[in-house]
């Protein structure tokens, strides 16, 4: 069956398996899945991040609802709860009503769903956000992915939401969106770059050697004009006017400082 994963979908079951095993539970349950879907990359991850899914909670959560064994800790691979095999079912059903040849995180995410709904449960709780929210923004991401040529692959989408998460308040710059592409070894672009030779540790280090003031990433600077009388000067820092002054030479600016507070000769205006 896994060999219809794509590799974010396989990397969902391994964060989930690591979860189990650091937790000390017996076996591998929806939870997990769950957990595995919102620390992975894909649409899943993309669609919790947006409907607002907090990760440290969301694995206190998991974490507490099940009782931690030790013995747990110490096996090289967890067992797949009935109800976790349900969901790989699930998720099989659920790409293939979609027409779907391989299974996704969103197809996952879909199985998840269903089988919380064969036990009439609801993830609500879990997830600390409303499940539906996030299957509809699911569907609104699959719904454009399939109505024509889509503007982002899922991976370019998932580079700029990493990007966006680690720039935080600052611009984000092609620096970041360039490390984002190479940290997702799946990526086209990493895939080409380690083709050549080159790593993401040269790239952030050649980055972090830039001076960004000296590239088109900087921050546009506000155009301004300085303006000095005797021991005074005075910044112009309105873009337009500061435009309109960096076109004069100096006798039309001293002309137009001139008009501006009344000094210059009537008769030369009239002429």
């Amino acid at each position: 069956m896994f060999e219809r994963f794509t590799p974010r979908a396989r990397r969902v079951i391994v964060l989930a398996q690591d979860a189990a095993r650091e937790m000390g539970h017996p076996q591998i349950n929806p939870d997990h899945l769950l957990l595995g879907l919102q620390q992975g990359e894909g649409m899943a991850a993309n669609a919790m991040a947006q409907a607002g899914v907090d990760g440290a909670t969301l694995r206190q959560i998991v974490s507490s609802r099940t009782q931690s064994k030790a013995s747990a800790k110490k096996v090289d691979r967890v067992p797949f709860s009935v109800e976790a095999k349900k969901c790989l079912e699930l998720s099989l059903r659920a790409a293939l009503a979609l027409g779907h040849n391989y299974i996704g995180t969103e197809h996952l995410f879909f199985g998840v769903q269903q089988e919380a709904e064969t036990r009439s449960q609801s993830l609500d709780d879990l997830l600390g956000v409303s499940t539906a929210e996030v299957h509809n923004r699911l569907t609104e991401m699959l719904a454009g992915a399939t109505s024509g040529p889509p503007m982002r692959s899922s991976g370019l989408q998932s580079a700029l939401d990493r990007a966006r998460r680690q720039t935080g308040q600052t611009p984000m710059t092609t620096g970041h969106l360039l490390t984002s592409m190479l940290a997702d070894t799946d990526s086209q672009a990493a895939r080409a770059l380690t083709s050549l030779g080159i790593a993401l540790e040269a790239v952030t280090a050649a980055l972090d050697a830039t001076n960004l003031s000296d590239t088109s990433d900087a921050s546009p600077t506000p155009q301004s004009v300085a303006i000095t009388i005797g021991e005074t000067t005075t910044l112009i820092a309105d873009e337009g006017l500061a435009n309109a002054l960096q076109q004069l030479d100096a006798g039309q600016l001293r002309d137009a400082m001139k008009r501006a507070v009344g000094l210059e000769d009537p008769g030369q205006a009239a002429g």
